[in-house]
């Protein structure tokens, strides 16, 4: 062998000795190297965690949903960052503890080195992932707009093919299928079958249904709109109330709603917010998208271009289409362009005869009414209005009574259909007597002069303070009873309606308006003014002097006459959305008589003051108004309720304090107010409501001398005060002592508290907490503890491990509890306690990271026994939702929502072997929880009707009966990866009966959704969204 061959060969066996081990020595003496480098790539993720987290702040502040994507990498960076922690961490102590620091350790560094360079390049990836997220989008989506029929799922967001599966399947023929409801009667049925049929004809952009007053068309509208929304004929349905006094601010915010369009909110010019929607509209149509706009109550044509709904010249629709209500078939056809219009006509007999039983109850089949019943729906004709305004009068009343109301409207048979409604309506109208009936007309007739079909509750007790309507010694509270209770009583006699989309709201019909305005006239003279009426300076003298009330609701004024002689006037109400225009110096000047004066949108000078005439005035609202000087409202000693909603102040000088008699001040939304005078609130002695909410929070500190500003202590003074809406930016200017306790009704906001969150009770406390506060100790904040029914936290990360510790009051009026971002908190409720939540609703937890438990120990049989909704999200401690033994003692629980919770290995951990019945539980939603199996776990061996294809036992998601679910509506299940089947044979068979909604996508090891054996429950299921899957058929169901 040569010489060159020799040291080839060498030099090779010293590459494959030599080198392997430089590189392993290079891990021991770099050491050093790594940890720096290590250190680096710890501050590059952080820093773009931080800006990212700024954006998901966003994110949730606007109540978006997060991409599964962005929510595993928000977990893996967390958990990257926490390991290279751990790891520098224990590095440094193995450095420091070899020879007390002095000798390195080579086997420690040498296992850092090696480790640390693995974990810098996972860390490379996740910053080079984190620099995809720029914009809200990319990090997450909107939930769909409330007219979003055909909603995509999260799934197709994400990219993913998503099946959908609807029951009944959605198609033009469809339309014309059976109307199943009990409630909805042939003939109207038959209405709703032919528009849905027009409208899905595509030669038809607007179709109409026109009828009398008070035949049904607005209830008619509601049943269409729920078939058009359950047979997904439009990917979006919008609404709107056009009424007899046409809003279009008003329109366009409830068709903006429907569509999602939340930036129409901040622009309040009519001509900018059409724009918006206009563009909106206009997309929908480039995207294939359809789209319908249902307009309720037409008077006269609408302008659509005003509106932003996008039409030719000759007012016609372009690229969606129309769904009107007028009782004027020329205003659908002449001036609306419609291609179809329905006549809506009288119900036949038998319906009515339906509709008359259901009203009054069993005793029309009984002697001696049931020989009446034929001769009262003669005199109603048929319509459901008049009907149900009869049954009412004839419910509680005997057999003489009904009797002597038929003989009363003998004398109508002959006459027309609208006398016959009147002599009605009078009927109802008569049984108010004596003090309580004069009350209850003179509210009916404050609902005529509001001039809308949906009076705001609100401003009825301002106007009914300020026209004194009630007792003038009421106080604010007992105002606000009485006319709850007035309320109840006209809608039971049907002068009023209940409102189906608002609760606490209620509606007045066209019929009664239009009687009202007949019947008060007579005594009380008073004005509504439409667009299409004279102007008030054109109209007779002699009726402007005898007027008493008069309302321009929503009126396109350009300007206002100088002066207007109306001696009797004691209201006046005008609502623009001009705010051009300016209220000239000497305009009420005749009206001494003047009680109740609401202005919105208009400008008001100093220079004299419009108000030197007003020395009877008891009531002023002033809403989105410009006002040179807050200063000249001074002048107005004998007001009771004055309000600044919305209105461009800056500062509330000292002559606001002369208002002694005030008992309501509200500065609601008066964002730009940044100076009260000190001493002005402490000076209104009187005062039993005060409102600023989103309004004024920079309170003077109790110690600054001289103040600059209000102070809070200022409201120890008012004796009489017992609801506040205040927000207190600073906790430290709380004063040792503050009087809550006589507060009833609260909103306090203390801290930097999300503006964005949903309130719930009439007493809510909201807290943003500093660690070094000891806010929590004050007294007056223990006290609003004891009182409050809606409690927010935020912050907490001192000693307080559970949430019962921190009221020494144990919360006994406490029915909403939400807690985030508090890293204290181990249990809501632990035992041993006097806490028990005996009145609790709502469970809202967020980012509690150290979260363990609901509840620690045994607690109480009375705890969370009204307890209707849990939501858990971002709680990685937690492992287990509730113990099965307190799952029985939760007879209301309605929603389970469980959210990004890495740990939680089931919902129900079995403690005990009772059987659970969940039977209110309508709604769970279980999304982002990677290591959940189970529900429940059962312990028993899983069926052999779940095995997978390789004989391997397979568990259920829902394995076994010791859980029942008799009344469950909506499933989702999303990104469970250790779920490989949903349902097992042995489901207890009460389960599932009631599914509606099934939503199941980003479970990758799911194979089967819906086995056979489940199949057959599931006929009330109406909508299934299904994600792609590798191991899924791309059938939704299979045999089992």
């Amino acid at each position: 062998m040569s010489i060159d061959s020799a040291v080839s060969i060498a030099w090779d066996v010293l590459k494959w000795v030599v080198v392997p081990i430089k590189r392993q020595f290079g891990y021991v003496i770099s050491s050093k190297s790594y940890a720096n480098g290590l250190q680096e790539e710890v501050q590059k993720l952080a820093n773009e965690s931080q800006r990212v987290h700024i954006l998901a702040e966003v994110a949730r502040n606007n109540l978006r949903i997060f991409n599964s994507g962005f929510t595993e990498w928000q977990a893996s960076a967390e958990m990257a960052l926490e390991e290279a922690k751990d790891l520098s961490g224990k590095f440094e102590g193995a450095s420091k503890s070899c020879c007390r620091g002095t000798l390195p350790d080579p086997v420690c560094r040498y296992q850092f080195s090696r480790k640390a360079k693995e974990k810098m390049e996972a860390l490379r990836q996740l910053t080079r992932k984190c620099s995809e997220f720029k914009e809200l989008n990319d990090i997450s989506f909107s939930l769909p707009a409330p007219g979003n029929v055909t909603a995509p799922t999260p799934g197709r967001r994400e990219g993913k093919e998503v099946m959908q599966s609807t029951t009944p399947t959605a198609s033009a023929s469809s339309a014309s299928t059976a109307i199943k409801d009990d409630d909805v009667f042939e003939s109207r049925a038959q209405i709703i079958r032919d528009i849905m049929d027009a409208l899905a004809d595509n030669s038809n952009r607007v179709v109409g249904v026109y009828g009398m007053g008070g035949v049904g068309k607005s209830t008619l509208l509601v049943d269409a709109e729920r078939r058009l929304r359950e047979e997904k004929l439009f990917d979006l349905v919008a609404k709107a109330d056009v009424s007899e006094n046409p809003d279009i601010n008003k329109i366009q915010g409830e068709i903006a709603h429907a569509l999602g369009l939340s930036d129409i909110k901040n622009e309040d010019i009519v001509s900018v917010r059409a724009e918006l929607l206009r563009t909106r509209l206009e997309k929908e149509e480039r995207e294939k998208k359809k789209v319908l706009i249902i307009l309720d109550n037409l008077w006269k044509g609408l302008d659509l271009r005003s509106v932003g709904i996008p039409c030719g010249h000759d007012n016609k629709v372009i690229g969606c289409k129309l769904l009107l209500t007028s009782r004027f078939e020329d205003v659908l056809r002449r001036e609306m362009g419609c291609d179809r219009d329905f006549l809506l006509d009288v119900l036949k007999k038998e319906e009515a005869k339906r509709l008359f039983e259901k009203t009054v109850g069993d005793k029309v089949h009984h002697d001696p009414f049931e020989s009446l019943v034929d001769e009262a729906l003669r005199k109603c004709a048929g319509l459901p209005f008049l009907i149900i305004a009869m049954g009412n009068i004839f419910r509680d009343a005997n057999f003489y009574e009904w009797k002597d109301v038929l003989r009363q409207i003998e004398m109508s048979t002959n006459k027309g259909i609208s006398e016959r409604i009147n002599e009605m309506l009078q009927l109802s109208y008569d049984r108010f007597k004596g003090e309580d009936g004069k009350d209850a007309k003179s509210l009916l007739r404050l609902c005529v002069v509001y001039g809308v079909s949906k009076p705001s509750l609100e401003n009825l007790v301002r106007y009914g303070v300020g026209s004194r309507l009630f007792r003038e010694d009421s106080s604010m509270e007992e105002v606000r009873d009485r006319l709850s209770s007035l309320i109840r009583a006209l809608i039971s006699s049907s002068l009023l309606l209940k409102d189906d989309e608002d609760v606490d709201g209620f509606k007045i019909h066209d019929l009664v308006r239009g009687f009202v305005m007949s019947v008060a006239s007579r005594d009380d003279p008073l004005l509504v003014l439409r667009e299409n009426d004279k102007l008030m300076t054109e109209l007779p003298k002699d009726k402007l002097k005898s007027c008493t009330a008069v309302c321009f609701p929503y009126v396109d004024m350009k300007e206002l006459p100088e002066e207007l002689d109306c001696p009797e006037m004691r209201i006046f109400l005008l609502f623009t959305n001009n705010e051009s225009l300016k209220v000239p110096y000497s305009y009420f000047n005749t009206m001494s008589k003047l009680m109740v004066l609401h202005l919105s949108q208009v400008r008001l000078t100093r220079s004299p003051s419009p108000f030197q005439s007003l020395e009877n005035l008891h009531t002023l609202c002033l809403d989105g108004c410009s006002l040179d000087d807050v200063a000249m409202i001074g002048e107005l000693n004998g007001l009771h309720v004055l309000g600044f909603v919305n209105s461009k102040i800056q500062r509330l000088p000292n002559e606001i304090g002369q208002l002694i008699e005030l008992r309501l001040l509200d500065l609601n939304h008066c964002s730009q107010l940044e100076i009260i005078e000190p001493g002005v609130l402490g000076s209104l002695v009187k005062l039993e409501e005060l409102y600023m909410e989103n309004s004024f929070d920079r309170w003077n500190v109790v110690e600054q001398t001289p103040p600059t500003n209000a102070g809070l202590i200022e409201l120890n003074k008012l004796k009489n005060l017992y609801t506040l809406h205040v927000s207190i930016l600073d906790p430290s200017v709380l004063p040792h002592y503050l009087n809550v306790e006589k507060l009833t009704k609260y909103q306090i906001q203390i801290g930097e508290v999300p503006r964005w969150r949903s309130r719930n009770g009439s007493s809510t406390l909201e807290l943003k907490l500093d660690p070094m506060s000891d806010i929590l100790q004050k007294e007056c904040i223990q006290t609003l503890l004891g009182k409050t029914d809606d409690l927010f936290l935020e912050g907490l990360n001192g000693i307080e491990q559970s949430i019962c510790v921190l009221s020494r009051k144990v919360f006994p009026k406490l029915k909403h509890l939400q807690v985030e971002n508090s890293p204290s908190i181990n249990y809501i409720l632990q035992s041993p306690s006097h806490t028990e939540f005996k009145m609790l609703e709502s469970l809202l937890l967020k980012n509690l990271i150290n979260l363990e438990k609901i509840c620690y120990n045994h607690i109480s049989s009375n705890s969370f026994k009204v307890l209707k909704v849990v939501r858990v999200e971002s709680c990685d401690k937690m492992e287990v939702l509730f113990p099965l033994s307190l799952l029985r003692e939760l007879p209301r629980l309605e929603e389970i929502q469980v959210v990004i919770c890495h740990l939680m290995r089931e919902i129900v951990e079995v403690d005990d072997c009772d059987k659970v019945e969940l039977r209110n539980l309508r709604v769970l939603n279980l999304h982002d929880l990677p290591n959940i199996k189970n529900f429940v776990t059962n312990g028993t061996a899983p069926s052999s009707s779940t095995s997978n294809d390789q004989g391997r036992p397979q568990v259920a998601f829902f394995n076994g009966q010791q859980i029942v679910f008799p009344s469950l509506e909506t499933l989702r299940i999303v990104g469970m990866d250790s779920i490989e089947i949903i349902w097992d044979n042995q489901v207890a068979a009460e389960s599932f009966r009631k599914l509606k909604s099934l939503i199941v996508y980003g479970c990758n090891k799911l194979a089967n959704i819906v086995p056979s054996y489940i199949l057959g429950r599931l006929k009330s299921l109406e909508s299934l969204e299904v994600g792609s899957y590798a191991r899924a058929s791309p059938l939704c169901f299979q045999p089992q």
